[in-house]
């Protein structure tokens, strides 16, 4: 006998035996035991979900002499006619290449001719979005008020497109695809059915490239068990032309660090490999949903994409080496190269080119590249922050030139930590002099410590002078520093600051910032402005005659 495809074979003949789909087989298995069967059925769902082959059991086991617990029994004489294809009861009609008016007329015109058999008359119509507007039409009236002996099951994969008259008049189902854990579960079934060996890697690697489809998963383990029946996680892998977990993640880690040379040398690889620039987009997008999961949901990971500790593990690490907002834009554009690829000439060049654009993502002017810097910023913030408050981090000492830059960058810069503290006198003299270089020092490597961002503003000036214990602060660089004048003279920072050499001194200080002084622009007299012209053309009064 001619050899049968393993979906073909696979093919469920009860509700027992179909995968997923729970809430749906025991709606109709219930109403085929309480004789409950509506006059049309609308199953919607993706390719590969069991719209058909539960379209095919339900015509069974209504026509069925002897259900068992609503599934047919396989013995009857209904049964074996059905299961040889000879029934007459059961008209399967393809609505893509039927969607005519005339075919619907045609059907409209049978239907009343009673079964030959059993005791309803099926007509499953798959595909039914295909029909046309007149087809539609013309179904409707016999789809509202059917013979009794009528059955119409209507499958599609886009209920959209169905007109709200025809939708309203059918119990609807909607198939979702099936969990990766039951694919893998019967593709282990049907490996073992075809005495094939199959590691576990090498089954989840093809449920997770079915998406969902039972359909696709079998078709894929077939063609794999066409190259030998020893399969392992790389061979499947080589054969679909997909890419391993590994090279995922130094791919994405690229990306990330935007290394636009290891991005290109990486998809030169694949090319020399001779994998499929389009299987590779879209496995880089499953990759960045996963990471997009792991920053959004990190303890539920484990769950929703059916991982060990240990990936799911991985997957949090390199997630945290991106934003949210990134990830968001990396995922667009490669869900945008997948349909791009369908139709480009060069699908080596359109990878390359995506690739190129989240590499250099920072010199886009969209709002959406400007929040993802801003969020790095603040990152970076957060983390530099963090190393000032914990002591961990000490800004340079200020650029020295020639041997003097040199000494200055050997010898490090005592902190607060190492110096020993000196008790204020009980009557101490007021500040001035030099002394108040010192003390201010002092209060710096205490405002270094404890309050970094008061530390960083005076850090772009330097107190000129403590008269009257008035500690006088004013910018380095008028241009860089003084917009740091105003924040400083508000009440809250020009308190906190006055209480720290309050506190160090003994004495009642105060603190003022102020701007560096600008020198007056000398006003020239008119004499000034004509003594150049003088010069040239001479005092003399000048009688032009024409």
């Amino acid at each position: 006998m001619a050899y049968r495809a393993l979906y073909r074979q696979w093919r469920p003949k009860d509700f027992s035996h179909m995968v997923g789909q729970k809430a749906i087989i025991d709606t109709l298995r219930n109403q085929v035991i309480t004789g409950r069967i509506a006059h049309a059925y609308l199953f919607c769902g993706s390719r590969g979900t069991g719209k058909t082959s539960t379209a095919k059991i339900l015509a069974r086991a209504i026509n069925c002499e002897h259900p068992d617990n609503g599934d047919p029994c396989g013995k009857c004489a209904s049964c074996q006619r059905m299961e040889g294809e000879e029934s007459l009861d059961i008209i399967e009609i393809d609505a893509a290449s039927n969607n005519g008016v005339d075919e619907m007329r045609d059907l409209r015109d049978t239907v009343k001719y009673p079964p030959q058999f059993g005791r309803y008359k099926v007509y499953i119509i798959d595909e039914v979005h295909m029909l046309s507007t007149s087809a539609f039409n013309a179904l409707l009236k016999t789809l509202e008020e059917p013979p009794a002996h009528v059955v119409f099951i209507l499958a599609t994969t886009e209920p959209q497109k169905l007109p709200e008259t025809i939708l309203s008049r059918c119990q609807r189902f909607d198939f979702g695809r099936i969990a990766t854990s039951d694919i893998q579960s019967r593709l282990k079934e049907a490996a073992e059915g075809a005495g094939a060996e199959v590691s576990p890697g090498a089954l989840m690697v093809i449920a997770r490239a079915a998406e969902g489809g039972m359909r696709d998963a079998l078709s894929m383990l077939d063609m794999c068990l066409g190259y030998g029946d020893h399969l392992d996680e790389e061979m499947v892998r080589k054969i679909l032309g997909t890419c391993d977990r590994a090279f995922l993640f130094r791919f994405t880690g690229s990306l990330g660090r935007e290394e636009a040379g290891e991005v290109f040398r990486m998809i030169d690889q694949l090319m020399r490999e001779g994998r499929d620039p389009s299987v590779f987009a879209r496995d880089v997008s499953q990759h960045i949903r996963s990471l997009l999961l792991a920053r959004s949901c990190p303890e539920e990971l484990e769950t929703i994409l059916d991982l060990t500790a240990e990936d799911a593990a991985e997957f949090r690490e390199q997630a945290e080496q991106f934003t949210v907002t990134r990830l968001m834009k990396i995922l667009d554009l490669f869900m945008s190269l997948e349909t791009e690829m369908r139709f480009s000439a060069s699908p080596r060049l359109a990878l390359e080119n995506v690739a190129l654009k989240c590499c250099v993502r920072t010199l886009e002017p969209d709002s959406r590249a400007l929040t993802d810097r801003i969020d790095e910023l603040e990152k970076r913030i957060a983390e530099l922050t963090e190393k000032l408050s914990s002591g961990a981090y000490a800004p340079a000492p200020p650029a020295a030139s020639g041997k003097a830059k040199k000494n200055a960058a050997a010898v490090p810069e005592p902190s607060a930590e190492t110096a020993p503290a000196t008790p204020a006198p009980k009557n101490p003299p007021a500040v001035g002099g030099g002394d108040f270089k010192a003390v201010w020092k002092s209060a710096m490597d205490v405002f270094r410590k404890n309050d970094p961002g008061v530390w960083s503003m005076l850090g772009a000036g330097t107190v000129i002078s403590a008269e009257q214990d008035v500690f006088l602060w004013q910018p380095d660089d008028e241009k860089s520093g003084s917009f740091y004048v105003d924040p400083l003279n508000k009440d809250e920072k020009r308190n906190r600051i006055s209480r720290q050499l309050t506190e160090m001194t003994g004495r009642e200080c105060t603190f003022r910032a102020q701007h560096r002084p600008t020198q007056a622009k000398q006003e020239r007299s008119a004499e000034d402005e004509i003594a150049p012209l003088a010069d040239v053309f001479g005092r003399e009064a000048i009688q032009i005659i024409d």
